[in-house]
């Protein structure tokens, strides 16, 4: 084979092609390669130093769940079968009254509320209401409540109303 201008310079091409490059991925500076540089692919497992990722950088799903926590304090009972009980008594005018509301078995008191009809109901500025609740009472084992109510002295009702309410629920 002999040597032609051609082979010589071909030749050479290549050595300062490849040489060139060898010499540019020496001589790169600090932080001049970003995203836009990399290949798609380019950074696989084996490239990175283990414990140098952090949770923010993995998608949903792809870390393993850590150990299991201590268990939290108990939270507060929880109620369902919500249920509203009341009863009304209608009474003539004067003396004290009082009305009792129960749970139906297995239920708590949650909650009161009443109401007074036919004693003044629509009263002006200048009116008192002519019956009034005096006390309520929830039973210490919360399976009812009394409503304690009379007529103010003065009371010109015929007749008028205590209706007791109470919430009642399983508490579990």
């Amino acid at each position: 084979m002999h040597l032609t201008y051609a082979n010589v310079m071909s030749s050479i091409a290549v050595f300062v092609v490849l040489g060139g490059a060898a010499f540019a991925a020496v001589q790169l500076p600090k932080n001049s390669v970003g995203t836009k540089q990399l290949k798609k692919n380019a950074v696989v497992s084996s490239k990175v130093k283990n414990g140098s990722l952090k949770a923010a950088d993995f998608g949903a799903g792809q870390l393993p769940a850590g150990p299991q926590g201590a268990a939290g304090p108990q939270g507060p009972p929880g109620l369902s079968e919500l249920q509203l009980v009341f009863e009304a008594t209608e009474f003539d005018s004067t003396s004290r009254k009082s009305v009792i509301v129960e749970c139906p078995s297995g239920k708590k008191v949650v909650g009161t509320g009443f109401d007074i009809d036919g004693a003044n109901d629509e009263v002006g500025e200048d009116e008192v209401k002519e019956a009034t609740i005096d006390e309520v009472f929830i039973f210490e084992d919360l399976s009812g409540a009394e409503f304690d109510g009379y007529e103010q002295k003065g009371g010109t009702a015929e007749s008028w109303s205590l209706e007791g309410t109470i919430i009642c629920a399983k508490v579990s």
